[in-house]
């Protein structure tokens, strides 16, 4: 974790366990999902020299169903780098933050061309909260906006870890409800 940490340490100290809630709203400002939500948050430097990410997102409903998401990216330049068949991504530092709390996250979806989807992160001054807002574009129209409040639970993500986390399981499979604590 050192060269992430050397290179954009906002987003290193993101390692760790975050537990939350997601509201989802339309462009309106109805809400149209509510869920809790745990995130693993994995920084390992590899053998190759390259600073590695990967987090595991677990959304859980009210009706007792789960969905899990799995992203990894590695580090280069000035941001992470995730590709995968969801999304493309990068995540890293704003630079021109002076208090060095807020990272921004861009998306593109492989199948469709004209999807747009920006977060930005505001991290507590003790790094142990985090506000999220991310905001959905389609053809250029903005058509969804999510807020998300967490709070860091552990900075040990190996002990919520679970073999389950490394692949994408849609909401209510049937391989999605168990594992992790």
């Amino acid at each position: 974790m050192h060269i992430l940490s050397e290179q954009q340490p906002i987003v290193a100290q993101q390692a760790g366990v975050w537990e939350g809630e997601y509201v989802h709203l339309d462009a309106s400002h109805k809400i149209i999902d509510r869920h809790q939500s745990q995130l693993v948050c994995r920084l390992q430097d590899g053998p190759d020299g390259e600073a590695k990410l990967s987090q595991t997102n677990i959304y859980n409903w009210p009706d007792g169903t789960r969905e899990i998401r799995y992203f990894e990216g590695v580090f280069k330049a000035d941001r992470v780098w995730i590709s995968n068949d969801l999304i493309d991504d990068w995540t890293g530092a704003v630079a021109m933050d002076p208090t060095n709390r807020t990272i921004m996250v861009g998306w593109t979806r492989p199948r469709e061309p004209d999807f747009r989807y920006y977060e930005m992160i505001t991290v507590a001054e003790d790094g142990n909260a985090k506000n999220r807002t991310w905001h959905w574009y389609r053809k250029g129209r903005l058509f969804q906006r999510t807020l998300i409040n967490e709070v860091r639970i552990s900075r040990e993500w190996q002990a919520y870890d679970d073999p389950v986390y490394y692949r994408f399981h849609a909401r209510g499979s049937t391989s999605a409800q168990g594992g992790g604590q």
